[in-house]
């Protein structure tokens, strides 16, 4: 009976699907704090991100977003070009993961201007299946760390947090 029952789990754990390749849109939200503690920003945008998926367990991601800060009066805004792995660890019906990504960010003040510096994101999160080809994230969550010059007034570098939730659209299989 164990044997039975042994088998049949492993069975259903054969069914789980790999897709080729993930295509996500997401609403982010970016927590900027900076080295010196005196300029904090909120800002709020969207993320899109591709991942090819070399096995079940592991991919590689190409992630773009931008953010603004509304607030009446500030004009910041970002955007960040991040690239690294991600590790899956796919169930039937959901693909919790983490992920660390490298890239750049770039950032427009009203004063001084545009710089553009070094980023990088370390976190995760989990899809939900909701068909064979999409996928819900109610949660991403990540440190982002960026290191925009102190000409910006955010110090020598920043601890950010982003929070991300969307969609995601699944294509071929693997």
């Amino acid at each position: 009976m164990l044997l039975v029952l042994a088998a049949g789990a492993r069975a259903d754990a054969q069914e789980v699907s790999t897709p080729a390749v993930e295509v996500g849109l997401n609403y982010s939200w970016l927590h900027v704090n900076s080295s010196n503690y005196d300029y904090h920003r909120t800002g709020n945008g969207g993320s899109g991100y591709v991942e090819y998926n070399l096995n079940s367990s592991f991919g590689l991601v190409a992630d773009i977003g931008g953010y603004a800060n509304t607030r009446l009066g500030i004009g910041d805004t970002a955007m960040t070009y991040l690239f690294g792995p991600r590790f899956n660890f796919r169930h039937s019906r959901f693909t919790p993961y983490v992920q660390a990504l490298f890239g750049g960010v770039s950032a427009w003040t009203p004063t001084p201007g545009t710089q553009t510096s070094f980023a990088m994101a370390a976190g995760g999160g989990v899809d939900f299946l909701v068909t064979n080809h999409i996928a819900i994230k109610p949660i991403q969550l990540e440190y982002e760390m960026t290191c925009l010059p102190n000409a910006l007034g955010f110090g020598g570098h920043q601890n950010d947090i982003r929070y991300s939730a969307g969609v995601v659209f699944r294509i071929g299989s693997k």
